[in-house]
């Protein structure tokens, strides 16, 4: 992928875009995650997500990640931060700086997003008074620091605007497309597009001095028709190959879609494509980091292995050795026992140096280390003076028989190595076939959730103020609505404006059944009733009062008896930006078999949510694996966000669509 940070034209459409549109929002919580931060925001059209990642990015996001953490930044975003209003999004300088203002208008704090090389995001006081920062350091040209006064890293870029200046500073290079990155401060894949653009790239290694002037003017037209389109927000996605995602642009890429025969995808947003490039390019990053670990792994195994190979060497290496000291003695018991007895009587009486000529056989010794060296059958032998021959026989055969024990310990531990190798070996390849997309997050995401055998969209509350919003803001007169008969569950909509079959109806019923108190009680069926959106009301009788999450029903209500059994499954989903990504759904054994890949049947249980959502999620990336010869991730949150409570697996299975592609193969 080709860009590995958001460009000039990048900060400055997406800021015209969404800039004013935060100013509405809240911050409600903020998060770390690996080297970014995630400010959720509550604004007039829902929950969204900021990713901000300094030096790189600043763009809402749909894909949040499952693993988030705390540091000590995010600790003082909550301090300060948490509850603050959005009072401003600019972008004051023409360089990749956005300001973002929250907190009251008469004291707002001032947060500097720098995403240029070696960016921060430091947070000021109005006065531009330093309180904190993504990190304090000290540049030859400026100091981050607490207390210190906020000035921007120096500038790069040429006011777009700014005629002279940007005929003047274009002298200063040397061949034509090197000034327009250096002197103009532009991105390569930038540089060269003007180029293209001005008729010039067939010129772009000449000197600018080479360049009639109006060439010249024609370059800086062309920037400027770029920074206009730019300035309308929507972006483009730059495809090669395989649907392989290069780079996005926020100006129509004329030069990868006419001379490189990239194709070329436009989208409403240029925040869209920033999302679907840094999200892809993120997971590309996480299943890089992932194989270089395992790739490490499998290197240090390798290396245990080899020294593991070389201490079985050498001791099979001191076994033999022993077993020819051995061999000598047995073969030579009597005249081995001769000799050495005589050394051992000799350096008695007459001392060492005359053991060697009053022997037979005796050739040496080494009287510093008590040895006697024989020579029998024309090989060298050397004994202890100090032992008789039983003895050191006897030691001798002690110690092949610890060695040969420890040649049996080596060679478990070795094959355990090698065991070890072959996994790592195996992750490491299912890894590299890993797809870590993240899906986008949806808005009905929030609430429990289905689509029915027709394609209709049901979700419910996940808790009072969600039941209440459930109904208020998404109930339609000719929409269903559904709830279990007992008191605290989920208040089901089924969207389908008059168009709902019955078993469309059967089909939303299971959202409001299992998640209902029934499933916690045990219980094997609830009764749930169902009524058009027209029955519902929030106003109560007069005098009366509806407390939050209650409604009323008036005329007569429809009920099926549910059984208390979900299936949860895996479902391939298609976007046009995001590409193929899974979600976990729910439902009916009738409805998910159908849609699901693989699929697993719960009914209340005793067994923690957390295990059986483990469970099921092996069960499921194991199935998914085997059907697209890709593994892809699935979120443990996720699947734990879609089981009702303590339950008990009763079937794991193999669905449909599974089915259908084992068939056609």
């Amino acid at each position: 992928m080709l860009k590995k940070a958001m460009d000039i034209l990048d900060v400055y459409a997406w800021v015209g875009r969404h800039g004013a549109s935060l100013t509405s929002c809240f911050v409600d919580n903020a998060y770390h995650c690996k080297s970014y931060w995630i400010l959720k925001l509550r604004c007039p059209s829902g929950v969204t997500h900021l990713k901000i990642e300094p030096a790189v990015r600043i763009h809402l996001s749909q894909s949040i990640p499952e693993e988030k953490d705390i540091d000590g930044f995010t600790r003082f975003l909550r301090s300060r931060v948490r509850d603050s209003r959005i009072l401003s999004v600019r972008q004051p300088w023409w360089e990749r700086i956005v300001v973002l203002e929250t907190g009251a208008r008469e004291k707002p704090l001032r947060h500097y997003i720098e995403v240029v090389p070696r960016g921060q995001w430091v947070v000021a006081d109005p006065s531009d008074r330093i309180i904190y920062s993504t990190r304090f350091t000290e540049y030859r040209d400026r100091v981050i620091k607490p207390s210190e006064t906020y000035k921007p890293p120096p500038f790069k870029g040429s006011d777009p605007w700014d005629s002279a200046t940007l005929r003047d500073r274009l002298k200063e290079g040397r061949d034509l497309v090197r000034a327009l990155v250096t002197a103009w401060g532009l991105p390569g894949h930038i540089a060269e597009e003007i180029l293209y653009r001005a008729g010039l790239l067939e010129a772009k290694n000449k000197r600018v001095s080479e360049i009639p002037s109006p060439d010249v003017e024609r370059l800086i037209e062309e920037y400027g028709s770029i920074v206009r389109e730019a300035s309308t927000g929507m972006g483009y996605l730059v495809y090669s190959g395989e649907n392989t995602l290069d780079i996005y642009t926020s100006y129509n890429p004329l030069l990868f879609r006419d001379v490189y025969n990239n194709s070329v995808k436009q989208v409403e947003d240029i925040n869209t494509a920033i999302d679907a490039y840094f999200t892809e390019y993120e997971a590309e990053l996480e299943r890089q980091r992932r194989l270089d670990e395992l790739a490490a792994a499998v290197k240090e195994i390798e290396a245990r292995i080899k020294r593991q190979e070389e201490v079985i060497r050498g001791y099979r290496e001191e076994v033999e050795k022993i077993g020819r000291i051995l061999q000598l003695i047995y073969g030579n018991y009597a005249s081995v026992n001769e000799a050495l007895e005589c050394a051992r009587s000799t350096r008695a009486v007459k001392g060492w140096e005359h053991i060697a000529k009053d022997c037979p056989g005796v050739v040496g010794v080494y009287k510093d280390k008590g040895i006697v060296v024989l020579r029998v059958n024309g090989e060298v032998l050397e004994l202890s003076i100090r032992k008789g021959l039983d003895k050191q026989v006897v030691e001798l055969e002690k110690k092949r028989g610890e060695l040969v024990g420890k040649i049996e310990s080596a060679v478990k531990v070795l094959e355990e190595m090698r065991r070890q190798l072959n996994e790592a070996s195996s992750t490491m390849s299912i890894e590299d076939k890993t797809v870590r997309r993240l899906s986008p997050t949806l808005w009905y995401e929030r609430f429990h959730w289905l689509f029915t055998r027709n394609g209709f969209l049901a979700i419910g509350g996940r808790d009072q103020s969600q039941n209440e919003m459930v109904v208020r803001k998404y109930l339609g007169d000719n929409d269903v609505f559904i709830h279990a008969d007992i008191h605290g569950g989920s208040a089901v909509v089924l969207k389908s404006r008059g168009l709902h079959s019955v078993e469309d109806v059967v089909d939303a019923s299971y959202l409001a059944a299992c998640y209902s108190r029934a499933w916690r009680a045990g219980f094997s069926f609830i009764e749930v009733f169902w009524v058009p959106g027209s029955q519902v009301s929030k106003t109560p009788p007069s005098g009366e009062y509806l407390p939050r999450g209650a409604f009323m029903i008036y005329g007569s209500k429809n009920f099926l008896s549910i059984p208390l059994r979900l299936a949860v499954g895996a479902r391939f989903f298609s976007d046009d930006i995001y590409g193929d990504y899974i979600k976990v759904i729910v439902g009916s054994e009738e409805l998910v078999s159908r849609q699901a890949i693989a699929y697993a049947v719960l009914t209340p249980g005793d067994e923690d949510v957390r295990d059986v959502s483990e469970s099921i999620r092996e069960f499921l990336e194991k199935a998914v694996l085997e059907y697209k010869g890709a593994r892809y991730r699935i979120g443990l949150a996720e699947v734990e966000s879609r089981i009702p409570g303590p339950s008990r697996i009763i079937g794991l299975h193999r669905g449909a669509v599974s089915e259908a592609s084992g068939q056609s193969t």
